[in-house]
């Protein structure tokens, strides 16, 4: 496949399959030239805003057929998809769309007064329009954008993520079409991919698992992807019992869900040939009795934002390796070290130093972060570790303080201030806190300035931040703990 647009690629599928169920919708099915068509008719649409090289798209849609003819529209025209949670609220939206530069947004028709209100506090605004089954593209508002400077680079980029760190505003991660290609031949390889599977597309496309592990790949080998827009665990199970679901990537949340329900009727998961689980540690109890109930081990798989997919477990013997996450990916290399940079020998705890020819190399507009993160051609990713002696990695930890709340990255820092904007919080301190299943909880510890309760910051967050961010556990305290210079000690709260 050309790495020179991925598009192209999709397209190509299109034509020597045509009658190939693309994507199914619950019901509906989407052949892949009628999904083909219905993305050139976006890219039509998007060439009016689209007139230059890398012009930034916001994509809020939620997983869909939808979503794949927009994404695939977007890099058609050479544009950026810069994926948006649907979940985004003005606060969020705002940051966003700033940060981007974004010539357009694409919403469905549920989501089109949501954008509206956030782009109309806009200097800039982008074109707003709308993609779904009942409106294939419609624009609905114009907009004014603001054009992003030109991209530098061999390859041409596709994709717009971010990712926070311990203080300050979240990172840009911009991967290639080069990058993206990479890591998706490596997953083909290595899970054996090919037309004739049948890919579970139950993780939000806004997050790299989703997108690029499931919808991308699905498309990249030209399988059939099934979308899921709402997890329920019961029509999940339906799902891949009745259409023999092959392939099912997703975060431990969803696998510890499914390992709690009870089953009912004819729940079949033999058909699955690959089912792993990202994003966040699934616990190796958890992993039993997923086991117990459906009869098959989850693979652990190991990636970031910056590096794609590094590693996964592909071990005969799962059973005795659950916690491991793998070797790394033909052409990926991984080690780790110690506070110096020195490698440590296996089975000591060190931090992870990833080089792949899918990374990144620095965050665009933020040399500080960049030459933290990327040194010597590697990425010090901030995870601990322990690598065995055939070289498969044992995650231990991670330095940094993001919390993972079931695979999605919560900043504190986005969250505190969201908490502190109401006028009866003096102060805010957000932290991680350990959740049952090898994931965080969000946790605040609040000084309030006047009388208050857990449901009035509940009701407060609420339209200013995704609903995962909002705290789950909510203290009240006298004061915050500081030291004698009045840094606070996050650690002790």
């Amino acid at each position: 496949m050309s790495a020179a647009n991925l598009a192209q690629s999709f397209d190509d599928h299109a034509g020597r399959q045509p009658a190939r169920i693309a994507v199914r919708d619950g019901e509906r099915e989407h052949r892949y030239s009628e999904l083909r068509a219905w993305s050139e008719e976006i890219s039509r649409v998007l060439g009016v805003y689209c007139k230059s090289p890398a012009q930034r798209v916001g994509l809020m849609v939620p997983n869909s057929a939808a979503y794949v003819a927009a994404f695939f529209a977007i890099t058609r025209v050479g544009g950026i998809v810069a994926p948006l949670n649907i979940r985004y609220r003005t606060q969020e939206l705002l940051y966003y769309l700033q940060d981007t530069r974004a010539a357009a947004m694409i919403v469905p028709g549920e989501l089109v007064e949501v954008a509206l209100e956030a782009v109309a506090r806009l200097e800039t605004a982008p074109a707003v329009i709308q993609v779904d089954d009942a409106e294939r593209c419609r624009v609905v508002l114009e907009g004014r954008p603001d054009a992003p400077p030109a991209p530098t680079g061999d390859s041409p980029p596709i994709l717009l993520q971010y990712t926070s760190g311990s203080t300050g505003a979240p990172k840009r991660v911009i991967r290639s079409h080069a990058q993206l290609d990479y890591e998706l031949q490596r997953l083909a390889q290595v899970f054996d991919l090919g037309p004739e599977d049948r890919v579970l597309g139950a993780a939000p496309f806004t997050h790299v698992n989703g997108l690029v592990r499931s919808m991308m790949t699905s498309m990249y080998v030209g399988g059939t992807l099934y979308t899921v827009s709402n997890f329920d665990r019961r029509k999940v199970l339906e799902l891949i019992t009745r259409e023999r679901i092959t392939y099912f990537g997703s975060v431990a949340q969803m696998f510890v869900i499914l390992a709690d329900t009870p089953v009912r009727g004819d729940v079949d998961l033999s058909s699955l040939r690959t089912a792993f689980s990202a994003s966040a540690p699934f616990l190796a109890v958890d992993n039993r009795r997923f086991h117990e109930r459906y009869g098959l081990y989850v693979r652990q798989l190991y990636g970031s934002t910056e590096t794609g997919t590094i590693s996964v477990n592909l071990s005969s013997d799962l059973e005795g390796s659950l916690e491991s996450v793998g070797r790394p990916l033909p052409g990926v290399a991984f080690r780790t070290v110690d506070d110096q940079g020195r490698d440590v020998p296996s089975g000591e705890e060190g931090e992870v130093v990833i080089a792949s020819p899918a990374a990144i190399t620095g965050y665009p507009g933020n040399a500080e972060a960049s030459a933290a993160a990327f040194r010597n051609g590697e990425y010090w990713s901030g995870d601990l570790g322990r690598l065995a002696p055939d070289g498969s990695l044992t995650l231990t930890g991670r330095k940094k303080f993001l919390i993972n709340r079931g695979g999605f990255k919560v900043n504190p820092l986005e969250v505190e201030e969201a908490i502190q904007s109401y006028p009866k919080v003096r102060e805010v301190v957000v932290v991680g806190a350990p959740g049952p299943h090898g994931d965080d909880l969000v946790r605040c510890v609040i000084v309030s300035a006047s009388p208050c309760t857990p449901e009035e910051i509940v009701l407060h967050c609420r339209g200013l931040i995704a609903d995962y961010k909002i705290p789950s556990r909510i203290e009240f305290r006298e004061a915050l703990p500081r030291t004698d210079t009045g840094k606070l000690l996050r650690h002790k709260v």
